[in-house]
């Protein structure tokens, strides 16, 4: 049978879950074809002559996206059976309840969908109750096959400090995660839980990117420190037979904190910044999402980090229930004050919280209070700010952010222009000064030439691309 295996987006990365989907169904027989809709157009002919077709949901924008795409995918191709498989699919299942001729898979995707491809394949009946499923266990991970997708050139690149461009290869060490974050999307689906991938399997992953032109690698792990004798492990390999290699990582706060002493670690075998969730720098909020770390962690793992020269890429939601404009005005004085304008992507500081369908956010009575309804084709339980200038400000961040970043400004030039903004949210004004006097000239760090973000809306750009 003929296979299709779609992406709408993937945070600039080539699809990971594409390439591991693709090796679990070819071994079976399957005819695969992959296209990642992020840097190619549809093949129609493909979605016309597949008997599967499956989009992975990554995260809200990639969901967001494939629903746009699916009416399109039906006319082309009517009779397809159509799987939905990643973190959102079997969210997305519970909402698509009367859809036919569909299924929904999360968790360990690859074994349900080759048992939905046997199935399709023969005479088996397909069991309506096994239409959205969510598989949690181990699984024998195999090496991904990315022979089927665009080049990694295609991808979005490592930014040295020095203006040199990387390209990069994408990667994951373990699946889940062992925290349960209230907002974070991989709780309702992993619940605390994670696995790791074999070091045999990943270092063979990392040599087939490295001989497809990959001079930097990005490790895709939740939090890279859930297992950190296993992360240690690969690092090490990786660094004796790539020694010129980088890499970069996610990390909570805490483990940063719990494991500082392996940070020297990450320095010494070329890792060129660390990305971590801090989501905000006010403790009320922080306890809220339940975090496990604190505003005075935060500073504390930003001094560690800067005495080994180790970047901190922090990742924020400044816009949530709980936020006002003077903790808005708070947050850009600490990103100052820390040292941080370059450092954060410009995306971060418009991020709104998102509660989807599921999410632990909703054991929070004043949660259910202030998003009553869920919104169907938001995807997303909508909630609105106690403070109306607070809409107004969100919506101007936004608009900043990305005018800004159609215009190529720097971090620091949209880091002013938001400064500006949030003091012009409230009359009088409050916090910082109305006047920030701060140098354009710019520190030049490691970071991806597309942002890092997993809980947002698609752009206006991406939806007209699909």
């Amino acid at each position: 049978m003929r296979v299709l295996l779609l992406s709408t987006y993937d945070l600039g990365h080539q699809p990971f879950a594409l390439a591991s989907l693709s090796a679990a169904v070819s071994k079976d027989g399957a005819e695969v074809i992959c296209n990642d809709l992020a840097v190619e157009p549809l093949k129609e002919e493909a979605v016309k002559n597949s008997s599967l077709i499956a989009l992975h949901l990554a995260m809200h924008t990639a969901t967001r996206l494939a629903l746009q795409l699916l009416p399109r995918l039906r006319i082309l191709n009517p009779n397809a059976h159509i799987c939905f498989f990643g973190l959102y699919a079997p969210m997305l299942g519970n909402i698509l309840v009367e859809e036919r001729n569909m299924s929904f898979i999360g968790g360990e995707f690859e074994t349900a969908v080759k048992k939905l491809c046997y199935k399709l394949n023969g005479s088996h009946f397909f069991n309506a109750h096994e239409r959205n499923v969510t598989i949690i266990g181990k699984y024998r991970f195999q090496v991904p096959d990315r022979t089927k997708l665009p080049t990694l050139d295609n991808y979005a690149y490592l930014e040295e400090a020095n203006g040199d461009r990387k390209i990069t290869g994408y990667t994951e060490a373990s699946r889940g995660c062992k925290h349960v974050c209230l907002h974070c999307p991989v709780v309702p689906v992993y619940g605390g839980r994670f696995f790791i991938v074999p070091v045999d399997i990943v270092m063979k992953d990392i040599r087939q990117l490295v001989e497809a032109g990959a001079e930097h690698i990005s490790f895709g792990d939740p939090d890279f420190f859930n297992g950190p004798k296993h992360a240690l492990d690969i690092i090490a390999k990786l660094h004796v037979e790539f020694p010129h290699l980088g890499y970069d990582v996610i990390i909570k706060v805490e483990h940063l904190l719990k494991h500082q002493q392996l940070l020297a670690v990450l320095k010494n075998t070329g890792c060129r910044f660390i990305t971590t969730a801090v989501e905000s720098v006010d403790d009320h909020v922080l306890l809220k999402l339940e975090k496990g770390h604190s505003t005075a962690d935060f500073s504390e793992v930003v001094e560690i980090t800067k005495r080994l020269d180790l970047h901190l890429s922090p990742t924020f939601i400044p816009f949530t229930p709980w936020s006002t404009v003077q903790n808005y005005q708070y947050l850009l004085k600490t990103i100052m004050n820390l040292g941080l304008i370059d450092n954060v992507a410009s995306v971060q500081l418009s991020i709104r919280l998102l509660i989807p369908l599921g999410s632990r956010l909703l054991e929070l009575e004043e949660i259910k209070a202030r998003a009553p309804q869920f919104d169907q084709e938001a995807l997303s339980y909508p909630w609105q700010f106690s403070d109306p200038q607070m809409e107004t400000l969100a919506n101007n961040v936004r608009q900043i952010v990305e005018e800004g970043e159609q215009r190529s400004k720097t971090r620091r030039e949209i880091f002013m222009e938001l400064w500006e903004a949030s003091n012009n949210a409230q009359e009088p004004a409050t916090g910082p000064s109305k006047t920030l006097n701060l140098s354009l000239d710019y520190t030049d760090i490691p970071k991806m030439s597309e942002a890092w973000y997993c809980c947002a809306e698609p752009t206006r750009f991406q939806a007209e691309q699909i």
